[in-house]
Order: C-alpha cells, then structure tokens, then sequence
C-alpha cells in the first residue's frame, strides 16, 4: 500500500482527494479539525466559484458543507505557490455566503510559508494534522489511509531536507526550494527581492530573487536540473544581470561588461572556503563553452532574461548546505559594481 500510495499522491490534487475521500468514510475527524457543530457533513471538490458578474473565477480545492450549508473552504498548497486572482476569486464568494476569513483554510504540508499565500486566510491546519485526526477513526480503511499517507509526507520531508542527490521527486523539490526561500529570506540583505513563484521559465522547481541597480538589475537564482529523472548534478545556481530593455541583446552586452563580477569562481573566491566545497569545479568561470570558439563567451539565461554564469552544487550537497550558498550569493549580489 505505501508504494501505491507513493504512486497516487504526487500533486495537490491527489491529496485533495485523499481528505475528501477520508471525510466520506469519517466525517468526525474534519468536523473537529473545523469545529463544526452537529449535523451532516459533506465535501465538495474543485467547486467553480464566482460571487457576481464582474469579479474573477476560480476553483476552490475543497468547499465544506454542513446540513448543505457552505461553512467553510480549504485550499491546499503542497509544493506550488498561490497565482494569480485565484483567492480574490474565494474570497469575493466566500463573502456572499458569508464564510468568515477564519474559515477559510491555506493548507500545507507544514507551517512553512506558501508563496503569494494571502495573510487572511488561516494556516491554523496542516495536511499532517488533518491526517493525524483519522490516526483513531472508527472506519478502518480511513485509519489505514490516513497513517499510510502520513508516512508518505514524512518520506517528503526527508527527501526534502536530506542529500540533494536522494531527492527524485518534483514535489520534494518544490519543499525544499520553498524552505530555503523562507531561510534565506530571513536574513537576505536589505533591498533583496524575492519572487516565490517557484516555477523557472523552463518549467523545473524555482527560487529567484534580485536587486535594483542603475544598470537594471542583478539576479541570484537557484533551481532543480531535470527535476523528473537522474541526479547528476541536481541543482544550479545562476549569476546574472538583466537590463530594463530585457532583450538578449542588451543582457548580453551588459553581461560582457561585467564578465569578472559574473563569473563562477568570482563568487567562489567572495564567499569563501566553506562554499567552494560545495560547488563543482569551484575554479571555472562557469560561462557555456564551445570547443574552438572565439570572441565573447556564451553566458547561461533566459531568451528576454537575465545572462550570466552557472554554479553548480555537489550532489551529496543538503538543505543547509544549499542555504549557506544561496545566502552567501545574496550577500554577493550587494557587491555588484556601480557604474
């Protein structure tokens, strides 16, 4: 059963589903975990909402009903961040029948921040926890479930925290890169700008932040290699710069200006002994190479996205490790040079 259970709980929804199925063995569990008063409790999932003509629409994960009354919505955020109006959306509906903010629920695998998350919405409840309340369910497949399942975001947890290279799966690499995000925001240098979309423009797990500078700006962003398959070298830092114009042309030029500041080892050598161990080849430029070529180098980004280089981490490298580079790269990113 675990390694089925590995096999069906890999996004948000299929947790959703999991704690609606588990309500429609035993409600008991959820009406405690909502303080719900008697009466009969029903899930509904995916539920399109919109309040009156004009405002958004969306798709709330879980709507709660008690005696057919709506009574209170839950959102669940495993690895990915909030976008775009989707809570003003609920909240606009959630006002006309007239669901306090206090029962509405921002739900994660733990306490860790959501990215784009909005600060109304409860995160009284945890998915471990809701699990946690079918630990002693009178309804023995919903025990079974739920203490499987538990076990299974142990498993993320782990995955999440531990080696780098052990990590296999899109969703613990969505963890891990939102509790760095959290660490390293904490004491991130004054100006430092965080976007927690958690996605690259190529589509792998994402942590990005930057700086203002008078050439544009100056970019620290770390993401998952081949999030899906093999662990070679399982996460890549980028240095780059990116000009208000955002053409390649432009980053690239600017790129070009600022070669030494951009380059791997230039960082290296700033940050010190204790990431050079963490990185590979910590004495490369880590600019894209081509065997023969001449003129300027090729430098790792975005087509309209910042150019710079690449740093690469060790494979056995973990959560800590990640946060003392990714730090350090912050830190780095206030010596850009003015102009």
């Amino acid at each position: 059963m675990a390694y089925g259970l590995t096999r069906l709980l890999r996004t948000e929804d299929d947790w959703s589903d999991l704690l609606c199925f588990l309500a429609e063995l035993d409600p008991e569990p959820l009406r405690s975990a909502l303080y719900l008063t008697p009466g009969t409790i029903t899930v509904q999932r995916e539920v399109r909402v919109k309040a009156h003509r004009g405002t958004p629409t969306g798709r709330v994960d879980c709507v709660v009903l008690l005696d057919g009354i709506e009574r209170a919505l839950m959102e669940m955020k495993l690895g990915a961040g909030a976008h775009g109006e989707q809570f003003a959306a609920y909240d606009a509906w959630a006002e006309t029948k007239g669901i306090p903010a206090a029962d509405r629920y921002l739900v994660g695998p733990n306490a860790d921040p959501i990215p784009d998350g909005p600060s109304t919405w409860s995160r009284r409840l945890t998915f471990g926890g809701l699990l946690g309340g079918w630990n002693s369910s009178s309804d023995d497949l919903a025990r079974l479930l739920a203490v499987q399942a538990h076990q299974q975001l142990v498993m993320l947890e782990v995955e999440a925290t531990g080696p780098a290279d052990q990590a296999s799966t899109a969703l613990s690499d969505a963890l891990r890169l939102r509790r760095l995000a959290r660490l390293t925001q904490a004491a991130a240098p004054e100006g430092t700008v965080f976007n927690l979309r958690q996605r690259s423009q190529m589509g792998a797990a994402n942590i990005c932040a930057w700086r203002e500078t008078e050439d544009g700006y100056v970019v620290a962003e770390i993401q998952r290699l081949q999030p899906r398959r093999g662990t070679d070298s399982p996460f890549e830092i980028r240095i780059m710069v990116q000009t208000p114009e955002a053409t390649s042309a432009a980053n690239g030029s600017l790129a070009d200006r600022q070669q030494i500041w951009l380059a791997r080892n230039s960082f290296v050598l700033h940050a010190g002994p204790s990431v050079q161990a963490l990185v590979v080849e910590p004495q490369d430029d880590g600019f894209k190479k081509k065997p023969g070529a001449k003129g300027h180098p090729q430098y790792y980004g975005y087509e309209g996205g910042g150019h710079g280089s690449s740093v690469v981490l060790q494979d056995a490298v973990d959560l800590n490790d990640m946060v003392t580079v990714f730090s350090a790269l912050l830190e780095y990113l206030v010596t850009y040079p003015n102009q």
